[in-house]
């Protein structure tokens, strides 16, 4: 009996640690399309409403959900505060827990906050349409580099965990 429980934890130790990994890119993948649609979100209300940067943050924050959205009310509270645009987004980048953007994306983030309200209107037009293409080559890219890696994780995990029953057994 002890043996079996002992099989059990192994095999749910190693394959929940490789699926583990595998929601880890998936995760990536989802914030990825969030902060894409957060971009569009801005994009729009700034061509209808000309609202100040922080409101528009704020109204993208509250259109999507999870870390994405965190991050554009923490970066929308520390522009209210006074703070600079690079030192709002690198302490919002910081400060969200959860946000697992890929470093490329993290860059497009960080030049788009950091640009964004320095233009006029077709400015602004231009460097959130630069800043959506580019976050939809990261997707893509990281979506034909990743998303392999991420099933072999999970085969990996439960695999792995089966070998090691077997060798103890």
């Amino acid at each position: 009996m002890i043996k079996i429980i002992g099989a059990l934890l192994i095999l749910g130790a190693a394959g929940g640690f490789g699926i583990g990994k595998s929601m880890q890119f998936f995760r990536q993948l989802q914030q990825l399309h969030q902060m894409l649609g957060a971009i569009e979100i801005i994009k729009c209300e700034l061509n209808y409403t000309l609202r100040p940067l922080p409101q528009l943050c704020l109204h993208a924050a509250q259109r999507v959900s999870g870390a994405v959205s965190t991050f554009f009310s923490n970066y929308a509270k520390l522009l209210e505060s006074g703070l600079p645009r690079t030192t709002a987004t690198q302490r919002a980048l910081e400060e969200t827990k959860g946000l697992s953007l890929p470093s490329d994306a993290q860059m497009v983030v960080l030049e788009l906050c950091t640009t964004i309200g320095r233009y006029d209107l077709d400015g602004e037009n231009r460097v959130l349409q630069l800043s959506g293409q580019r976050l939809r080559s990261a997707i893509e890219r990281y979506d034909r580099e990743k998303r392999p890696l991420a099933k072999s994780y999970a085969v990996l995990g439960v695999t792995t965990g089966l070998a090691l029953v077997i060798l103890f057994a």
